[in-house]
């Protein structure tokens, strides 16, 4: 008995540690990529620093946005990436404020708004110091593993998981459907390229449109797999001799609403090029070159992946291989 006695003496002689810290009333620890931090329970005023990634997942959630980051057009207007399009908010009738750009975010602007948790993503890391002057801060990472854990630790963070994992399980009864009605994807391949700047560029990974090919059972073509394996999260460039390893039974390539793509922008990249491109690629001859605005493809809010679902299976349903 004595040396219990002692032993438990000396643990509860020990530091506390972080993760056993107290939060105040109304306040609950959060573990995320600067620590521990204590926020509120159910936040009430929430401050995104991304808009595809960050304030769009936010607002489908339904949580209290008072503030987000955003990007300026050519008229110096700022606007919310993928969010105007697909919710149809804008700072101008969300009653969100812009809070500045890529480094340039204005902290008197958000300390302003008197946000009482604020939410970022890795990149904000070197800033973490700043943003906790003004109000919690949490920080997201990514993992190429479990793309959908990003929202789903967002919505945690905004006291809204019960709302994120009932969109989730309806995304889930869509894949279960789409693969009952289009069963043959289960094991095609695919490949996503772009054009760029006149060079070629091939991507291990595209984000939502990554996840939905692969809960749709399609797999990547070996080279692309070849550079998952090696770490590459998105893509690289490449030398256009590579062309022939990239035949698959789909192509898949992106455009952008916000910056002033047309339809016809991601050929016309590829062609210059490599003229005869689309000859060299079967997919691309005969019909399967699949075209997707960007500010749907990259990231995963479920308002992106059931659109990303919608589109690939009807586009894959009117011009299936022969296999």
């Amino acid at each position: 008995m004595i040396r219990i006695s002692i032993l438990l003496a000396v643990l509860m002689a020990l530091p506390v540690t972080a993760t056993a810290q107290d939060c105040a009333a109304g306040t609950r620890p959060f573990d995320h990529l600067g620590g521990i931090a204590c926020i509120p329970e159910e936040p009430q005023r929430i401050v995104g620093l991304h808009d595809q990634q960050v304030t769009l997942n936010l607002i489908e959630i339904s949580a209290p946005v008072v503030g987000s980051h955003g990007r300026l057009d050519d008229g110096g207007t700022p606007f919310m990436r993928s969010v105007d399009i697909l919710t149809g908010l804008d700072f101008e009738n969300s009653g969100i404020a812009y809070v500045g750009s890529f480094q340039a975010m204005d902290f008197e602007a958000i300390a302003a708004l008197a946000p009482d948790l604020i939410i970022g993503r890795e990149v904000d890391l070197e800033d973490l110091a700043k943003y906790e002057a003004v109000a919690p801060t949490v920080l997201i990472g990514s993992d190429p593993a479990n793309l959908l854990g990003f929202s789903r630790d967002v919505a945690d963070a905004a006291g809204r998981l019960e709302t994120w994992e009932r969109l989730s399980a309806a995304y889930e009864a869509n894949v279960a459907r789409a693969r009952t009605l289009l069963p043959q994807l289960d094991g095609m391949s695919y490949a996503k390229i772009q054009g760029w700047d006149g060079q070629l560029n091939v991507f291990a990974g595209y984000g939502g449109l990554t996840h939905v090919l692969h809960d749709l059972g399609m797999e990547r073509v070996p080279f692309a797999q070849t550079m998952a394996d090696r770490g590459v999260v998105w893509g690289e460039e490449v030398s256009a001799e590579i062309l022939p390893e990239l035949e698959a039974d789909y192509i898949f390539d992106t455009y952008t609403i916000a910056y002033g793509d047309t339809l016809a922008s991601p050929r016309e990249r590829m062609d210059g090029i490599f003229p005869a491109w689309c000859d060299v690629l079967t997919a691309c001859a005969e019909g399967r070159y699949v075209l997707l605005p960007r500010e749907v493809a990259g990231d995963t809010a479920f308002a992106q992946l059931n659109t990303l679902l919608h589109l690939v299976t009807t586009h894959a349903a009117r011009n299936l291989p022969d296999r």
